[in-house]
């Protein structure tokens, strides 16, 4: 692993989040809503008994939160609230944050889609593409439980490369059975639950890509509130497992792998980031705080074999060799006026060299669980592999 990586800690601060609010998070899921509601206007709750998540279509189908105990529950996505009350927030949509928001790589390299033309491949550098700042998105379909949503997005690289997109995006909140078939398990009646998928579909409606100009891959990201036990746990596959370090000290008491799972201490109290390369990922990943009582699982597409892009600010070697999965830790520091209390589970499609009128998909389903340990504990070791009792105290 690489200790003391040579990037600036402020430009890397300011680059990743540095427009991220001040205020303090609202705590129910219905004082989230109802505070939303005053910015975002086409607001909608998608409820299956006490399942519930709040997602805007205009804002590229974006899931801003959960709850797994209905109007009163925990709300469980971190919000850029001083970003959204600004009133400007359709023009500033990348650091709005949100459970489940839609997103591309690369960041950086050759072919990233974040730095302009002859600008230095540095964080300070960094800036959003235009197409996925401010491009709002059209309802197509609405019922109780899902939506879908339609735009056009273009997004230029930095050899110049213009990727003409049309995107489809289909929320689903997910029923109690839906759960229960999906992840193989039994939900015991006194468990609170939630589950929704993200499935995300971009069809070339421009020139056809090639490798030599650059790719993109659908990158789905879910900032989620944490607390100060919890650990994201990710299961790894062939052998011996590697974790990639973009930035923080990633020493052991920050992250451990132990009998092929990475535990990953996500509590917010220093700012990290790692990532798992293909030929060591599964589809699924997830964290666990005992405080909170609460499991969460995060299942997605993945394909062994297939390229995916390169974001790691140290340096790319090979910019069709990237993580498939990406764990951000925030941390908050007030005197310095930081204030990121999340952690995310990121999760990306491969990049294909797309022909005109040809189309790559991505989903990434996330499940959470609130109630007893022994419960929680037979869906951890059903899912995950993991007995919750085994979880490195670090």
């Amino acid at each position: 692993m690489r200790n003391n990586l040579s990037i600036n800690r402020f430009v890397v601060l300011i680059t990743l989040f540095c427009l991220e609010s001040v205020s303090a998070q609202k705590n129910s899921f219905k004082e989230v809503v109802d505070h939303i509601k005053a910015e975002v206007s086409d607001l909608v709750v998608l409820s299956s008994g006490n399942s519930k998540i709040s997602v805007s279509p205009s804002y590229q189908g974006r899931v801003f939160t959960s709850s797994t105990n209905g109007w009163d529950g925990e709300s469980r996505g971190w919000i850029n609230w001083k970003l959204l009350e600004e009133g400007n927030s359709d023009k500033t949509m990348t650091y709005l944050g949100g459970e489940s928001r839609l997103w591309f790589a690369p960041e950086f390299g050759k072919f990233s889609i974040f730095h302009k033309p002859g600008d230095s491949l540095t964080p300070k550098a960094m800036r959003p593409p235009k197409g996925l700042e401010e491009t709002l998105f059209q309802l197509v379909e609405k019922d109780s439980t899902s939506i879908t949503v339609k735009g056009d997005v273009e997004i230029s690289n930095y050899q110049g490369f213009n990727f003409q997109l049309s995107v489809d995006r289909h929320i689903r909140l997910l029923s109690k059975e839906d759960i229960q078939h999906q992840l193989d398990i039994v939900i015991d009646e006194t468990t609170d639950y939630v589950g929704f998928n993200a499935y995300s579909v971009i069809t070339n409606k421009g020139a056809d890509w090639e490798t030599d100009k650059g790719l993109i891959g659908i990158w789905e990201l879910g900032c989620n509130l944490t607390s100060v036990d919890n650990k994201v746990i990710i299961p790894l596959s062939g052998g011996k497992g590697k974790v990639t370090p973009y930035f923080g000290d990633l020493t052991l008491d920050r992250v451990q792998i132990k009998e092929d799972v990475v535990y990953f201490k996500s509590d917010a109290s220093y700012l990290n980031k790692i990532g798992i390369p293909p030929s060591h990922s599964k589809n699924v990943m997830g964290s666990y705080s005992l405080s909170k009582q609460l499991l969460s699982i995060v299942v997605f597409k993945f394909t062994k074999g297939a390229r995916y892009m390169s974001s790691d600010p140290i340096g790319i070697t090979d910019p069709y060799k990237g993580d498939v999965i990406n764990i951000f830790n925030g941390e908050v520091i007030p005197a310095e006026n930081h204030n990121w209390p999340f952690f995310e589970f990121e999760s990306s499609s491969e990049a294909k060299a797309l022909k005109n009128g040809e189309s790559l998909s991505h989903y990434q389903t996330t499940f959470h669980f609130e109630g007893d340990f022994n419960n929680l504990n037979k869906i951890a070791k059903g899912v995950l592999g993991v007995d919750l009792k085994n979880i490195p105290d670090f």
